[in-house]
């Protein structure tokens, strides 16, 4: 009966640990790039932990104007042709989740830009599909670090 009592309790406690291990595991930030990103183009860096402070300023038929502000203590540094047209990076939603999608692979006139702390720049995006929900992004990097990444700029539902 011993044996019989001790299972039932040893039982329940697993049955009681496991649970409450599922409901406070960290869930995904469904804002968060897709980490097929990371996979595909950030392979051998490390994670951005100075994300800059994206709000949008205004839209002008498919045309977006964000304000891209570096509110860390390291400068920020973007490729872009000119100082506000962006790499640009597309994902879909797809069901409940964003996925990756296409991006501006093409280099041509593109060079390095930077931000300092506490500075802000203008960016422009467009949306190239609208069949489905998109969101476009952009890749930032923390000057003389290996950390780069993702920074949603703005998604159609965000400019409605």
């Amino acid at each position: 009966m011993k044996l019989l009592r001790f299972s039932i309790r040893s039982l329940f406690a697993i049955t009681f640990v496991c649970a409450l291990t599922v409901f406070l595991w960290p869930k995904p930030d469904p804002n968060a790039p897709d980490p097929k990103w990371r996979e595909l183009l950030f392979k051998n860096s490390a994670p951005l932990l100075n994300a800059p402070e994206i709000t949008v300023d205004s839209v002008q038929d498919d045309w977006v104007r964000v304000a891209a502000r570096n509110t860390g203590s390291t400068t920020l540094q973007y490729r872009s042709a000119g100082k506000s047209l962006v790499q640009l990076f597309q994902e879909t939603h797809y069901g409940k989740q964003w996925t990756t999608g296409t991006w501006d692979w093409c280099g041509t006139g593109k060079q390095r830009f930077e931000i300092a702390p506490d500075e802000t720049v203008e960016l422009e995006l467009h949306f190239w599909s609208e069949d489905k929900p998109v969101r476009m992004l952009a890749a930032f990097s923390e000057k003389n670090t290996d950390r780069r990444g993702l920074v949603v700029l703005a998604s159609q539902e965000t400019v409605k």
